[in-house]
């Protein structure tokens, strides 16, 4: 089995896949402060809490983070819980079996080259992947399978973020998808403009994405928004919140005898 860790600014998505099958995943907060043991105690929890997988079924692991000081610090954690196993971290060398088109290939971040992965493997191509994560990430594969580029554009959470901290007498606020675009309270005015305003902005793009290519693709969104506010796209026909972990075990898939 794999252990397949995505480590985001925020949140860290971790899956267990018995060959194309994720049969255990959780989502734990990002911390650059988190030690090796922390991570360790945390690691050896979440197993704990899926009785039914033992940290000898693990026969390798595969990181792609967006925060650097963490990949080495997650490595030693699951190489201290599962002894003697391999641990691959994705970047632009390995292979991906999709033709990465970015004038410089390593600058595309890890968690989107898992996510281009993933949604050819689910959902075939042309395709957009569409993740509401920290930041708000658009992926484009063409016709013939090349990752040609994408869209980043701040996320709701980093908006709402914004929004607090630049304003004096914006409160802080969850983020939570209105019933209606025009609020009636401070509250529900700030949740409509960042939710709305998001999926406004990414309908938008996906549009001139297609007049672009010449062509319509599938769209696919992931991350931990993805449910919520998929629902009020007019473009988005398709959800996988853990698409990341997908991609990372058929990047496994596809270098493990390397």
């Amino acid at each position: 089995m794999l252990l397949a860790v995505d480590i985001g600014n925020t949140k860290t998505a971790l899956g267990v896949f018995k060959d194309d099958k994720l049969i255990a995943r959780w989502r734990v907060s990002t911390d650059t402060k988190r030690t090796e043991d922390e991570y360790s105690v945390i690691l050896d929890g979440l197993f704990r809490l899926h009785k039914s997988l033992k940290c000898e079924d693990i026969s390798g692991a595969i990181i792609a983070s967006v925060v650097p000081h963490l990949v080495e610090i997650l490595i030693k954690s699951i190489q201290f819980i599962c002894p003697g196993i391999l641990v691959k971290t994705v970047n632009s060398t390995l292979n991906l079996g999709i033709n990465n088109l970015y004038k410089n290939p390593s600058e595309v971040g890890a968690d989107r080259l898992a996510n281009a992965v993933g949604g050819r493997h689910l959902f075939g191509i042309p395709i957009i992947i569409v993740d509401f994560g920290t930041a708000t990430t658009l992926d484009v594969i063409d016709r013939e399978g090349n990752y040609i580029g994408g869209v980043i554009l701040p996320g709701v959470e980093m908006s709402a973020d914004a929004l607090f901290i630049r304003t004096a007498k914006l409160p802080r606020i969850p983020i939570s998808l209105p019933k209606r675009v025009v609020g009636t309270t401070t509250v529900k005015s700030i949740q409509s403009g960042i939710c709305f305003g998001v999926i406004g902005s990414v309908d938008s793009l996906v549009e001139q994405i297609w007049t672009e290519l010449g062509y319509q693709t599938k769209v696919v969104a992931t991350g931990g928004y993805a449910q919520m506010l998929s629902s009020v796209s007019k473009t988005i026909n398709e959800v996988e919140p853990y698409l990341t972990l997908y991609g990372l075990n058929q990047i496994w898939r596809l270098n493990k005898e390397e």
